[in-house]
């Protein structure tokens, strides 16, 4: 018992401290990017305010949203709280408020980023959105990754293996933005298989996006599926099974899946990560309304609070990943549990 406290200690640690210098980070660039969120000088069409605002309204939006702070106090702001004008006390990040968006009119981000419209469900939401485009890909990347890692590994010299192969280096040499724009090309403009703006309420609309976003992290598992199932085969007790004349399935299921399952799942968890990640792109390639896109328009306009929120969701979402895949492979492998051997005092 003692030892899942200290386990779960570590762990709640290791996450504020990580969540913590995700935020102190993001804030100091955020910061340091030139401009305001009134008078943005970036080249982008959409963060450029073109609205004449005298020097009285643009005191009166900084002071509502804590603006004509010094940083110090805007950072502790952010985290901890702080008092309104009319001298109410408001918890910050620690309490789960992510603040008023700029962009958005005041609007809390969490409002934003987790409230569908009315009448629909969480899954409406635009994390919702996101999630599922990602629970999506993730599904596209298990169930084509590992069976073709296994297919190539098992005939390594034959014609399927080098062809697969080959197809899997061309996935990971070209970047999503790319193959989403080849994507979009072929399918839209000269198979007329899919259709520039699509319906995301249509779910045959989301296959497109999903592959694009699962392309690169499902070539990365089926390379490192037909390694590892290629070094598990050259070991002496594989060799022993066959000679007992064990079938071909039975010492694929048993022997060689069961041993690999765990460093494939540790080789899975950055890849979720990734494909969380490649949500900046792919969303804005496609105009998906989901965080990921969200995140762009944010930086754009420099709305600081909506750019501290998701930066704060994006390494949470990471860490528990993590810990989620940590925790799977201490099931899968009790070896993983056992403490470590104590030298002699």
């Amino acid at each position: 018992m003692q030892t899942v406290f200290r386990f779960i200690f570590q762990k709640v640690l290791r996450l504020i401290a990580v969540l913590g210098g995700v935020v102190l980070v993001t804030f100091l660039l955020m910061h340091a990017i030139p401009g305001s969120p009134w008078n943005n000088f970036s080249p982008s069409a959409l963060a450029m305010v073109d609205v004449s605002m005298d020097d009285s309204t643009l005191r009166e939006l900084n002071r509502r949203f804590g603006l004509d702070l010094p940083m110090w106090r805007q950072f502790t702001r952010y985290i901890v709280g702080d008092w309104d004008g009319q001298g109410r006390f408001f918890c910050g990040a620690i309490c789960g408020n992510l603040g008023p968006s700029i962009s958005m009119g005041g609007r809390s981000v969490q409002d934003v980023l987790f409230k569908p419209a009315r009448g629909l469900g969480f899954w409406e939401s635009q994390f919702g959105y996101s999630l599922r485009l990602v629970l999506l890909g993730a599904a596209i990347v298990v169930g084509l990754g590992i069976p073709l890692g296994v297919r190539s590994a098992l005939r390594p010299n034959g014609l399927a293996s080098r062809i697969i192969s080959f197809g899997l280096v061309g996935l990971i040499s070209i970047p999503n933005f790319i193959l989403g724009l080849l994507a979009v090309v072929v399918l839209a403009a000269w198979l007329k298989l899919i259709t520039i703006l699509p319906d995301w309420h249509n779910p045959a609309h989301w296959i497109v996006p999903a592959l694009v976003l699962a392309a690169m992290p499902m070539a990365s598992l089926a390379r490192m599926t037909r390694a590892a199932i290629g070094a598990v085969l050259g070991e002496d007790y594989i060799r022993t099974a066959r000679a007992k004349g064990v079938p071909g399935a039975r010492v694929l299921r048993l022997h060689v899946m069961r041993n690999i399952l765990a460093p494939l799942i540790t080789y899975l968890g950055p890849l979720l990560v990734e494909m969380f990640t490649g949500l900046l792109v792919v969303e804005n390639l496609y105009s998906f309304p989901g965080f990921g896109r969200q995140f762009w328009i944010a930086v754009l306009k420099l709305d600081y609070p909506m750019i501290l929120g998701l930066a704060l969701i994006y390494a949470l979402a990471i860490e528990l990943v993590n810990l989620l895949v940590e925790m799977m492979c201490e099931v899968i492998d009790p070896r993983l549990r056992a403490d470590p051997p104590r030298g002699d005092v």
